[in-house]
């Protein structure tokens, strides 16, 4: 019997280059599983994955109610830096689903699934490969972690990936001019999301005007139709307030991480895609490639590393800026591989299956070196029990409450939110005195030194919204004796910390 099915499997077949051909490409599919679970688990969890994730939502919430984004700043409410496309497609996915944070999550999850697609398809189209393909899908879900596992949070960057994605994806076809638009229409959908896609797109552009003169003005007609007609309108409606948060405070944002300048190339590319970047090397060097070809990915490449590496270098640039530069490296990496793949085809015995051997073991190399562990990304039931006790703690308060870092911690509590502290801190943080500053740091002040709060909860570290605090409340203990609970799994480790009841209670 164990001879008629060794007959049957041929095991002398299974050669190490085998063997290592379905390792690497399991390793691609336990990471696309990785992020699965991951996303699905932590869905429903009603709290914060990630410290902003609480004042995105109020947003949303605001758009549902038919109020307006983008209003004068005050203690009430003061709108995040970014356009409106996420939100209002937030909205609608939570008037379909309810309130909360899945349909928000569900809508970075949805956009994250369709780039690894749009990734596959990519690199398929590209170099008809489909172990290749994969490949790079499966590296670009291998970079869930340092990329700030933030694929399926409620935050604008999973749509934002999306978008510029589609638009690199139609902006390869050199033919119809339908495709001109398309790309086009989703550069502006892109920008209306998140205003790097004007770093990502300018590059694109050029290479458009270089092919083909016509369909850049094609991709331009599209994308000024759509990105400047929605700007206009919204700032008309807004009365000016639309350009206030999405352009003005945005440009004044001008402080530095001087140590970025050289840890991006080293520890956020070099250090987590070491064979990823040697494969993009090597397409861009290989011998006999087409001009057009090589300008096209050296412009889109050029593109997404600016975006990454502008965002990154600012105060308060996390690990999430640096997805549209690995999701081009991901492309390069299977369109380089692919290319030494061919090499090795031409090459004779025993060199082809040495050949084989080195590369598909640095393609599993490099799938090992950004292994993290799944189980670290999810809330645990402590986690789900001490945002519970809080939010019970909230609710029993006799008097208003400022949770200014994790507002929709009070309207789980029944009561009306506030300004988010991020927010507030794009606002005050800008060394002009704006009009909006100014009016802010007003209210502000006021509203701390009247008293208006009976409880101000907030998070140990930085104080944009209530400076003053000692002098009008007292600090009366912390929200948590234990160290461990209630942070969030991903960005700034915050959490509320410090319990302050107004000196006129006392």
């Amino acid at each position: 019997m164990i001879k008629r099915l060794s007959a049957r499997l041929n095991l002398k077949d299974f050669s190490l280059p085998m063997v290592l051909h379905f390792t690497v490409l399991a390793c691609a599919g336990v990471y696309i599983v990785f992020f699965l679970w991951i996303a699905f688990t932590r869905l429903s969890y009603p709290y914060e994955l990630e410290w902003i994730e609480g004042g995105i939502l109020s947003q949303v919430t605001r758009v549902m109610n038919g109020e307006s984004m983008y209003v004068a700043p005050g203690i009430d409410y003061v709108p995040f830096l970014y356009p409106p496309a996420y939100f209002y497609l937030s909205a609608a996915a939570s008037a379909v689903l309810g309130e909360g944070f899945l349909p928000l999550r569900l809508v970075s999850l949805f956009a994250s699934l369709l780039s690894m697609v749009l990734i596959t398809l990519i690199v398929w189209e590209e170099t008809r490969n489909s172990w290749v393909a994969i490949l790079s899908a499966g590296l670009f879900a291998a970079a869930f972690r340092v990329t700030g596992a933030w694929l399926d949070i409620a935050r604008v960057d999973a749509l934002f990936m999306l978008f510029i994605l589609l638009m690199i994806y139609f902006a390869r076809k050199p033919g119809k001019p339908a495709d001109s638009l398309l790309a086009g229409g989703f550069a502006a959908l892109a920008f209306l999301t998140k205003q790097t896609a004007l770093v990502l797109t300018l590059p694109i552009l050029v290479f458009l005007f270089w092919r083909n003169w016509k369909q850049a003005l094609l991709f331009l007609l599209a994308a000024g139709t759509i990105g400047g007609g929605v700007t206009l309108i919204f700032n008309a409606m807004t009365g000016g307030w639309y350009s206030y948060y999405v352009f003005e405070l945005l440009s004044q944002q001008t402080q530095w991480v001087p140590l970025e300048f050289l840890r991006f190339w080293t520890n956020d590319l070099a250090a987590p895609l070491p064979v990823a970047l040697l494969l993009l090397i090597f397409y861009f060097i290989k011998p006999g490639q087409d001009r057009k070809a090589l300008a096209q990915w050296f412009f889109i490449l050029a593109g997404a590393l600016a975006g990454s590496y502008l965002t990154r270098i600012k105060v308060g640039g996390y690990s999430n800026v640096l997805l549209p530069a690995y999701a081009v490296i991901t492309i390069l990496f299977g369109l380089g591989l692919h290319g030494v793949l061919r090499l090795i085809e031409q090459a004779r015995e025993p060199l082809r299956k040495r050949g084989l051997i080195w590369v598909q073991t640095a393609c599993l190399v490099q799938m090992l070196v950004l292994i993290y562990n799944p189980l670290a990304q999810v809330p645990d039931r402590a986690d789900l029990k001490a945002g519970n006790d809080l939010v019970e703690m909230i609710s029993m308060v006799d008097g208003e409450v400022y949770v200014p870092d994790h507002g929709y911690l009070l309207v789980l509590a029944g009561r009306d939110s506030y300004a988010h502290h991020a927010a507030i801190w794009d606002v005050m943080r800008t060394n002009q005195l704006t009009p909006g500053k100014e009016m802010l740091a007003a209210e502000l002040e006021a509203a701390i030194s009247q008293q208006v709060f009976d409880m101000i909860i907030l998070d140990p570290g930085g104080n944009f919204c209530c400076k003053e605090i000692d002098l009008y409340y007292i600090k009366v203990g912390e929200v948590f004796q234990d160290d461990s609970t209630f942070y969030p799994v991903t960005g700034d480790m915050r959490r509320p910390g410090i319990i302050y009841l107004a000196r006129r209670l006392k």
